[in-house]
């Protein structure tokens, strides 16, 4: 019973120090995570290859701290990294698709008062030769008045004055339409314009917060992103997490709480590096 006794009391003491040695001395560093792309929607207009390569190069960002792999890609593996669609996605393609709507309309306006602007000097210029004309004209007739009629020749000069008067007249008219008209549609694209502002600001000038990623040790998902650099910065912050760093409070690090100008290039800052380091015990 004794010798029994003694058998137990050594089995449950090694096995007090393996899981001392597992949870305490065994650092997050010390096993290689095997990983496989899990759920993958193609609205993001990404190809599976493509995220892949994003995958390893936010992986080697860590790897090339500690020199040595940290994960691996291995088809079927449990650990799956998932490329989820979301609300706030479509709310950013809505936004790209209006800011893409709004860059053409600009255009269209600048190219629209330019024609305003061009048009409106050519009725300026019109009426001014018009007038110019006119006085003229009615200089002569009133001086020929006087004289108790004009000659045939100079007659027929004048009738020949008052009809080409009479064409500036109705040019000016029809470049007095077309000023109107293109102020018009200037008008209208300004107000479209300032509606499709109001609309794009409504999407992103709310100030709140979302989940682009997140992990909780056996997946990743990524939800959002706007370029190739947010979503290797957002694997980073994740991988991070499953290496076993916790936020940090510098807004410049990638493992701070969230995604700024400031960190979404994916560089690590000090205060990274010295967390991995704390975490993988280095």
């Amino acid at each position: 019973m004794k010798l029994l006794r003694t058998i137990v009391l050594y089995g449950i003491l090694g096995i007090s120090l393996f899981v001392l040695w597992d949870r305490v001395l065994r650092s997050q560093c010390s096993k290689l995570i095997e990983y496989d792309i899990g759920e993958f929607d193609e609205r993001f207009g990404l190809e599976r290859e493509n995220f892949l390569t994003h995958i390893q190069n936010a992986e080697s960002t860590w790897e090339s701290l500690v020199d040595k792999p940290l994960f691996r890609y291995v088809p079927g593996a449990d650990f799956k990294v998932n490329l989820i669609w979301s609300e706030e996605q479509a709310r950013l393609y809505e936004g790209n698709k209006l800011e893409q709507n709004l860059n053409t309309a600009e255009d269209s306006i600048d190219s629209l008062q330019t024609r305003y602007s061009l048009t409106v000097q050519k009725y300026k210029n019109a009426v001014a030769q018009y007038e110019k004309s006119l006085a003229s004209y009615e200089k002569e007739v009133t001086y020929w008045n006087s004289q108790g009629g004009a000659p045939t020749d100079i007659y027929e000069k004048l009738q020949n004055q008052a009809t080409l008067l009479d064409t500036k007249a109705s040019e000016i008219e029809r470049l007095s339409k077309q000023v109107n008209s293109l102020a018009e549609q200037n008008n209208q694209k300004i107000d479209d314009y300032n509606n499709g502002v109001n609309e794009y600001n409504s999407l992103f000038t709310q100030g709140y917060e979302f989940d682009a990623g997140n992990t909780d040790g056996t997946e990743i998902n990524i939800y959002t992103y706007a370029s190739s650099e947010e979503l290797e910065t957002l694997l980073i912050h994740e991988f991070g997490h499953v290496l076993g760093i916790d936020h940090v409070d510098d807004e410049h690090s990638v493992m701070y709480y969230l995604l700024n100008d400031y960190n979404k290039e994916g560089e690590l800052s000090e205060i990274d590096i010295a967390a991995l380091e704390v975490s993988c015990r280095l």
